[in-house]
């Protein structure tokens, strides 16, 4: 068990200083964009069902104890971001601020996730709760670190996890959650208002420059009753290489990797004689600053601090047990 801790930490370590480096314009002439905005598959219950801004894993796995593979438990969890009402504290030029959240659940216990990182393929959190106790909201009791491990059909997290000074094991089968055509017409609105010059934008609305809040809603309306328009889907495939963490994102990038497996930002590979359909990750960014929110509040890949602060926490509990040993 050992073995494998050492083997994820070294993982974990050299995917902290990759950089995404690149330029994700969409230029006026690409076709490969998708056929529609509306994704979500009727029939289907999505595991989160109301409207976030980002969402960066859905997961359902288990927790094993470093020191017993028997001892275990049933974890699920949830992290993304959301808005909220803005406060003086915020120190932003809207009426919300857009702030990361996330909900871990232990067999019957439910727990928040707070002082989250997040790059492309890693996330790491502190552990708050249980939600029960008086001092859940002000004692962090944990760290959470995983990475993205893409396999056959389904990606898989997998990491550690520190509990009140006991070393877990973590694994998290992640679950596709496709955009709801609200989310990502907001996504492209808020676009066109933050950037009015965008010719994608001035061909939905010519005086978008003009009156930027207008422009906004303007876009996004429009993009709501005409899904197939192409200015739309570019907008949404720029904001997506700018934003792979969100697993939306992820879903829609991958699908055109279906059809296109020559795109910059794929990654094809044959593991075991199968295809794997990944996404590249020095070709897309983690994540860019969004309406009420600020450039200074993103935890991009080079500095990493939630990392650290897990990856110590756990060494802690290794150097410990060593000892006693």
């Amino acid at each position: 068990m050992k073995k494998l801790i050492l083997i994820l930490a070294a993982l974990l370590l050299a995917a902290a200083f990759v950089v995404a480096d690149t330029n994700t314009e969409v230029s006026e002439d690409d076709t490969d964009v998708g056929d529609n905005l509306i994704e979500e598959e009727k029939g289907k219950t999505n595991f989160v069902n109301k409207a976030v801004s980002r969402l960066h894993l859905t997961g359902a796995g288990i927790a094993i104890s470093e020191d017993d593979a028997f001892d275990f438990m049933y974890a699920k969890t949830v992290i993304g971001a959301v808005k909220v009402r803005a406060t003086e504290d915020d120190n932003v030029d809207s009426d919300y601020a857009i702030t990361r959240v996330g909900v871990l659940m232990l067999d019957k216990e439910k727990y928040h996730l707070k002082n989250i990182a997040v790059s492309t393929d890693t996330i790491s959190a502190e552990i708050f709760g249980p939600v029960t106790t008086s001092n859940a909201a002000s004692e962090s009791i944990g760290k959470l670190e995983v990475k993205r491990f893409e396999k056959p059909g389904q990606d898989i997290w997998a990491g550690n996890m520190v509990l009140n000074g006991k070393a877990f094991n973590v694994y998290f089968l992640g679950m596709a959650r496709k955009f709801k055509l609200a989310e990502v017409t907001e996504k492209i609105g808020d676009y066109c208002k933050k950037n009015p010059g965008d010719l994608k934008c001035k061909k939905i609305v010519k005086t978008c420059d003009e009156n930027t809040a207008f422009c906004g809603e303007k876009v996004k309306n429009y993009c709501q009753k005409n899904t197939s328009d192409v200015n739309c889907l570019q907008l949404k495939k720029q904001y997506c290489l700018k934003n792979a963490s969100d697993e939306r994102c992820r879903e829609y990038l991958k699908d055109l990797c279906e059809e296109k497996p020559s795109l910059a930002h794929c990654r094809i590979r044959i593991v075991e004689g199968k295809r794997i359909i990944g996404v590249n990750p020095v070709a897309v960014a983690a994540v860019t600053a969004e309406k009420g929110e600020s450039i200074t509040s993103l935890v991009i890949d080079a500095n990493r601090p939630g990392l650290r602060v897990a990856r110590r926490n756990i060494r802690d509990v290794d150097s410990t047990d060593e000892t006693e040993d």
